[in-house]
């Protein structure tokens, strides 16, 4: 998760710089050239990326058994072949969980607050051209030159995030009970760090008096914190959710991205009303608001779960709504199961028709 969060930061960051200088020596048409060569080049590596859902894993196993028609195992089959599911069950299921578990507290608090984040990591693609270039006067080259440690910010954010993850497998050795607000201690630093820098980024890019290295070094660890906020509320969604954490993840996805979207259509015309300084201080300020949701998360998460009909805990009791997690001895017929939710996927659970169960 860490790597993937980082390269989605230093891929925005490195792309402005590049286009800035290809825009200063040849033409708009160049940067989509160098995308379509970057996309071709990584769409090769797709087709080098094998199954790992681990219901298709095991189909593909039963598959393969079947094919070679050993004795005894001819009708051998997977949960996944077993169920009731029909296409249209499935695309009910994916298009309508997501929305009910939007609503629920926790996604809903952390939505919310990836929603500001993410608006001003694209922001940020508005704001340090407003910063360098129109306050500067540098050119769109090495008016983006900045943008790099926002890649660099992002890369220290990812080693606090390996260390931070070493540290819990030591934990779990040890004989730790993990719980999903074990993540949280990483959304708190980089809760408070994300108005304290954004202060700094604003304030010191609003003089020109002042050295660009200073609001440079602010944006550093403003991308810091922005990825140590990303990771742990993603890997906190995936831990409360569960079996649920595909739909949990879908609808912070939306929500996000809604918000990353909108933000570049008000952010020049936001900072010419309200200067660097305003407008900066205007987003710190609403940082300072939701800074303290992974503290409140982390004394009274457990309670909230608890509460939550998609967060499964271990004091709840077993008997759960039929459409959210179906009985074993169900066989599994209710057209609501997905694959997320199928037994845990091991051979033993493939028997051949005509066996014994021991």
């Amino acid at each position: 998760m860490a790597a993937f969060s980082m390269m989605t930061f230093v891929g925005p960051a490195l792309g402005p710089v590049i286009s800035g200088f290809l825009e200063l020596k040849e033409n708009w048409r160049w940067c989509f050239y160098v995308l379509l060569w970057l996309g071709g080049a990584t769409e090769i590596l797709m087709f080098t990326i094998p199954e790992t859902l681990p219901s298709i894993v095991l189909q593909n196993k039963a598959r393969r058994i079947r094919a070679l028609k050993i004795p005894g195992y001819e009708n051998i089959k997977a949960p996944v072949e077993v169920t009731d599911r029909t296409l249209a069950s499935m695309f009910a299921v994916s298009l309508t969980r997501p929305w009910k578990i939007l609503v629920d507290p926790i996604s809903f608090a952390v939505a919310v607050y990836l929603a500001v984040v993410y608006a001003l990591l694209y922001m940020l693609f508005t704001i340090y051209p407003i910063v360098f270039q129109q306050k500067r006067g540098w050119n769109s080259g090495v008016g983006e030159l900045p943008l790099i440690g926002t890649a660099v910010g992002a890369v220290i954010g990812g080693c606090i995030i390996f260390a931070n993850s070493a540290r819990d497998r030591k934990k779990l050795l040890a004989g730790h009970k993990a719980v999903p607000e074990d993540r949280l201690p990483v959304a708190m630093i980089g809760g408070v760090m994300f108005p304290i820098t954004m202060f700094w980024f604003a304030w010191t890019g609003n003089f020109n008096s002042v050295h660009w290295i200073v609001p440079t070094i602010a944006g550093v660890f403003l991308s810091t914190s922005i990825l140590l906020i990303f990771v742990a509320y993603l890997n906190y969604l995936t831990d409360t959710y569960l079996m649920y954490a595909a739909s949990a993840l879908a609808a912070n996805t939306v929500a996000r991205s809604a918000a990353g979207a909108a933000a570049p259509l008000f952010t020049q015309y936001m900072f010419d009303a309200l200067g660097v300084g305003g407008g900066g201080s205007l987003i710190a300020g609403i940082a300072c608001l939701l800074a303290p949701i992974p503290f409140i998360f982390y004394k009274y998460g457990g309670p909230i779960r608890e509460k939550s009909k998609f967060a499964p805990t271990s004091t709840k009791t077993t008997e759960k709504p039929k459409e959210q997690i179906p009985a074993e001895n169900e066989n599994h017929s209710n057209s609501d199961t997905d694959v997320s939710r199928a037994p845990s996927h091991t051979m033993e659970e493939i028997k051949p028709e005509n066996s014994e169960t021991p």
